[in-house]
C-alpha cells in the first residue's frame, strides 16, 4: 500500500514538474485492455514534455496468476519519439517496482501417514530495469493506441524456507507485450 501512495504522490509531482503551457494534448490515461486477458488489471498516466519528443509513462497493475500470488506494481518509462511530435515510432528505458505476497504450501505425512500441509506466507519486493519500443496512433477524438514490446531483468527473488521460487515476480528474464489504449487531454 505504501509503495501505491509514493507512486501517486510521484504522479503529482511530475505533472506539476513537467507541465506546459501549449494547448496541445499532453497528457493522458489509459488501461491495457490485452492484459484483461491475463486477468491482469493495469493502467498508467502519462504526460507528452519537450514538444512531444519524449513522454513520462506511470504505469501500475494488480496480478494475481494463481489463488495463493498476488502481484501489485508499478513504475515509471521514459519514452523517445523518432518523430519528435508524440506520435508514431518510440523506445525507451522502463523501470519496474513490485510487491510480492505469496503464500507457498508444502505437502508430507506424519509418522501416523496423516497428511500434513504447512502454509508459509513470503513477501518481498523486486526492482525490473528494462526497455521497449513500440508506436503510437493519436485521433482527433482525444483517443491514442500504444502497442509495446519489452524486455527487462528483474533483480530480487520471492523464495520459500525450502529454496522453492515464485513462478512469477521472482528474479530473472522478463518480456511484456502491451496495448496501450488511452484518452488524452
Amino acid at each position: 500500500m505504501k509503495i501505491i501512495k509514493l507512486l501517486l504522490i510521484l504522479l503529482v509531482s511530475f505533472s506539476f514538474i513537467f507541465a506546459q503551457e501549449s494547448p496541445a494534448k499532453t497528457k493522458l490515461f489509459g488501461i491495457n485492455p490485452f492484459g484483461l486477458l491475463l486477468n491482469i488489471y493495469s493502467g498508467h498516466y502519462g504526460m507528452i514534455i519537450n514538444n512531444g519528443a519524449n513522454e513520462l509513462n506511470f504505469p501500475f497493475f494488480y496480478w494475481q496468476p494463481l489463488d495463493e500470488l498476488t502481484i501489485i506494481g508499478g513504475g515509471a518509462k521514459y519514452r523517445i519519439y523518432k518523430n519528435g511530435n508524440g506520435n508514431g515510432l518510440f523506445y525507451g528505458g522502463t523501470v519496474s517496482v513490485m510487491s510480492i505476497s505469496w503464500d507457498y504450501e508444502t505437502f508430507d505425512f506424519d509418522e501416523n501417514f496423516n497428511l500434513v500441509t504447512t502454509t508459509e506466507t513470503i513477501t518481498g519486493v523486486t526492482f525490473t530495469p528494462g526497455g521497449e519500443a513500440g508506436y503510437r496512433w493519436s485521433w482527433d477524438n482525444s483517443f491514442t493506441l500504444a502497442p509495446t514490446l519489452g524486455a527487462g531483468f528483474t533483480i530480487g527473488k520471492i523464495e520459500a524456507s525450502d529454496g522453492s521460487e515464485a513462478d512469477f515476480g521472482s528474479s530473472g528474464l522478463t518480456w511484456s507485450i502491451g496495448i496501450g489504449l488511452a484518452y488524452m487531454w
